[in-house]
């Protein structure tokens, strides 16, 4: 710890220095130092903050800056690379340098960090050969061509030439995907072979670290508090060091869902009994951003498409615009209270300015076909790889030549549609509820189709990497019939001049996609924010700046437009419409609206998949136990302390034959206190009665109503349930609730597991 803060002090210099894993202990110089990290992005905050988002870290106590590298950001076609500009990772490294914090570093090649692809290139798709993040020969040359790019960039920056990158990660939480060790090695050589001469380290939940971990190289644990991180990492690496390197104090989140908020009061304490044991932990994130480009992700594990929005401000400890939360200040008082006798912090910086603008009118409108440049001629659909586009938007046109009536169906959409017969919107598509289909009336001949698709965000985590297709990626059927003869349009509007459409000077009172631009007025130059409450579907550029894209299903309602990006006085602002409301008045704000739920017009409950098949590793094994055929509460305590966020109830038998059932759950925190239940959330089960006994009612609070398996015919054992609890809690206990009228069907033996992360599925 004296090493860090001494570092800290005085900057990094250029003489060689070293940085070891050795006897329990990271050393620098030879001396022994506690790693206290934060997780930044630089692709997700502009370039002109960097330095300030660094200097707020370091006022609250961080050393060193955890950074993924998003090879997407960096090869954006084969064998073209890019670093400037934003993607200057050299810079963001230079500046935690100046400003005395190590930096660790996250290459990937795959990141996750709920960014499209989990920060693959999309061209990776385009080669049918290829097979991500496995011995794959034609995977494996282009990571290496990727790596060595980066090493030109980054390898005179490790600490062993002079710089401040003390670690490189090898791959990402990959024991949650595969267990292919040949790969990993194979990677480990790429990355020291391009120049990074310090140790590398791997990262997993300790359920998975035994198919991630590389014999010889630091494992280190993901979501793990408390005893378990020494636990979990004993088991590769006996007498550590111990290192958490992803602690979750909060969550990101998803449209159409509340805004992830995790309340500070525990987290602090996790982090203060780390920091007391000598533990290096690394902050998840510390400061989230925001995804300007189009860039985010989305998961698949819960069994519905949830892609996640444009803020990325994950309720981390520095919020969205680099404000801090109480989060924040509590974290910084933990690690103040844990320096050596007689140092202290720096100052906090003060809050950057923010400014607001008056509700202005955008009164000037231009058709969807301004933003069109070359059209393809196809006689099937194409996908957006076909097309070489990485995010955005991609419009499909066809001729149908005599009247029809009947189901108009896309196959594989990927993600969201708005249909349009003859200029006029008939209705919209929507992966997150399956819903692919409309009816489609067509009365004259010759009626043009329109289908404009929005790329909602690759999968990012999970089996369905695999599966990232963007756009129409199978076929279009009308009334059981393919149609065919396309002109395809590629959008990537995140890169469109948007400073250069045409305008008609018209109000466009239509539903028609398009865009809509006008002007508003800036006295004081501030960080603002866009309010775009009661608008429909779509993006927003200020200044020719894509601010990324709004959707009026929140939780998000504001858009994020940085100070540097904003004039004195006059500053154009253009909005594509996606889906319209009528809407055309905005404003800016001086405060993010980050979780204000909208209007969601193709929300239906989405029914569960009872088939899906979790997979549970036994190294997730919580508990093993057997309940009494009786009435009333009974408990079960853990060997020690469980770190969970994601709880699987297994049933292996019951009193009821093929028929289970329990009345109420509950869990126990390290204290012997019961979990609030409030921010549970069922998101899978194999069984459930859908009129008499969801799987809900077994943490609705209430001992009268009961989940039950599904009557008729029984579903073979085991019977499971799994429950998000919202955050990650450590647990001590797990308690069931049976009413006299249920436990003849009350559970027998049962076992449990546990995530700090989503259970994946065969």
């Amino acid at each position: 710890m004296l090493l860090a803060v001494a570092f800290v002090a005085g900057g990094c210099c250029k003489k060689p220095h070293s940085f070891e894993v050795k006897d329990g202990s990271f050393l620098y110089d030879g001396e022994k130092v506690q790693l206290i990290c934060g997780e930044m992005h630089y692709p997700r905050i502009p370039v002109e903050y960097w330095r300030d988002r660094m200097q707020r870290a370091k006022a609250m106590g961080l050393n060193t800056i955890s950074a993924y590298v998003f090879w997407a950001v960096h090869e954006p076609q084969p064998g073209e690379f890019n670093f400037e500009g934003q993607a200057d990772i050299a810079r963001f490294v230079e500046i935690a340098a100046e400003e005395g914090l190590f930096v660790l570093l996250r290459p990937g090649p795959y990141v996750c960090a709920e960014f499209d692809f989990g920060g693959y290139p999309y061209w990776l798709q385009k080669d049918s050969t290829m097979k991500w993040r496995s011995d794959n020969p034609a995977f494996l040359a282009a990571c290496e061509r990727y790596l060595n790019a980066l090493g030109k960039e980054l390898a005179p920056h490790t600490v062993t030439n002079g710089g401040n990158i003390i670690m490189v990660q090898v791959e990402n939480e990959y024991g949650s995907y595969s267990d292919d060790k040949v790969y990993l090695g194979k990677l480990a050589e790429m990355i020291k072979n391009a120049g990074f001469n310090v140790p590398l380290m791997t990262c997993d939940g300790s359920g998975q670290m035994p198919y991630g971990y590389i014999p010889g190289i630091l494992p280190t644990v993901n979501g793990a508090v408390g005893e378990d991180i020494m636990t979990s990492i004993d088991r590769f690496y006996p007498g550590g060091p111990y290192f958490v390197a992803e602690f979750y104090p909060a969550w990101f989140d998803v449209w159409g869902l509340p805004h992830s908020a995790v309340d500070y009061k525990q987290p602090a304490e996790q982090l203060d009994w780390m920091l007391k044991n000598g533990v290096s932990v690394s902050i998840y994130m510390f400061h989230g951003g925001t995804n300007f480009h189009y860039t985010n992700g989305a998961n698949t594990n819960n069994g519905s498409y949830e892609p996640q929005p444009t803020s990325y401000d994950y309720d981390a400890p520095l919020g969205e615009y680099g404000n801090a939360y109480p989060k924040y200040h509590a974290f910084r008082e933990v690690i103040q209270r844990n320096l050596p006798e007689g140092m202290t912090l720096p100052p906090v910086p003060a809050d950057n300015p923010t400014t607001t603008f008056a509700e202005v009118e955008l009164t000037e409108w231009a058709p969807l076909s301004t933003a069109f440049g070359d059209r393809v001629k196809s006689e099937r659909t194409m996908t957006m790889e076909d097309m070489n586009q990485d995010y955005g938007y991609i419009h499909y046109e066809t001729v149908i030549p005599a009247p029809v009536s009947g189901k108009l169906v896309i196959d594989e959409l990927r993600d969201y549609a708005v249909v349009l017969l003859n200029g006029e919107v008939v209705g919209s598509l929507d992966r997150r509820f399956r819903k692919d289909a409309l009816q489609l009336d067509v009365r004259e001949p010759n009626s043009v189709l329109e289908i404009l698709v929005e790329n909602g965000g690759r999968v990012n985590y999970g089996k369905d990497l695999v599966n990232n297709l963007k756009g129409i990626t199978k076929r279009v059927t009308l009334a059981g019939e393919e149609l065919k003869g396309w002109t395809i349009t590629s959008l990537p509007l995140h890169r469109a001049d948007v400073t250069k459409f045409v305008f008609p000077r018209l109000r466009h009172e239509g539903n028609q996609p398009g865009f809509c631009r006008g002007t508003f007025e800036i006295e004081k130059v501030g960080d603002t924010f866009i309010d775009m409450t009661g608008w429909g579907k779509g993006a927003v550029w200020v200044n020719g700046k894509s601010l990324g894209k709004f959707w009026g299903i929140g939780p998000q309602q504001t858009m994020y437009l940085p100070a540097p990006w904003l004039k004195k006085g006059k500053n154009e602002i253009v909005v594509f419409e996606m889906e319209s409301t009528g809407k055309r008045t905005l404003c800016g704000v001086d405060k993010p609206i980050l979780n204000k739920l909208g209007p969601d017009k193709n929300s239906f409950k989405v029914a569960r998949e009872y088939n899906r098949v979790p997979v549970l590793d036994e190294f997730d094994g919580v508990f093993k136990g057997k309940a009494a055929k009786k009435s009333g509460w009974q408990e079960f305590k853990f060997d020690g302390t469980k770190t969970l966020r994601h709880l699987c109830i297994d049933i292996q038998s019951s009193y009821g034959g093929n028929s289970s059932a329990i009345c109420e759950v509950e869990l126990l925190d390290e204290g012997g206190n019961v979990i609030n239940k409030r921010k549970w959330n069922i998101v899978h089960t194999n069984t459930e009665s859908a009129i008499e006994g969801i799987a809900e009612n077994m943490i609705d609070g209430k001992e009268g109503t009961a989940w039950r398996s599904a009557a008729g015919e029984a579903k073979d054992m085991p019977h499971q349930v799994i429950i998000d609890l919202g955050n990650i809690r450590t647990v001590s206990a797990f308690r069931i609730y049976m009413n006299d009228a249920e436990k003849k069907n009350g559970i027998k033996e049962f076992r449990l597991y546990g995530r700090p992360q989503f259970f994946l599925y065969e």
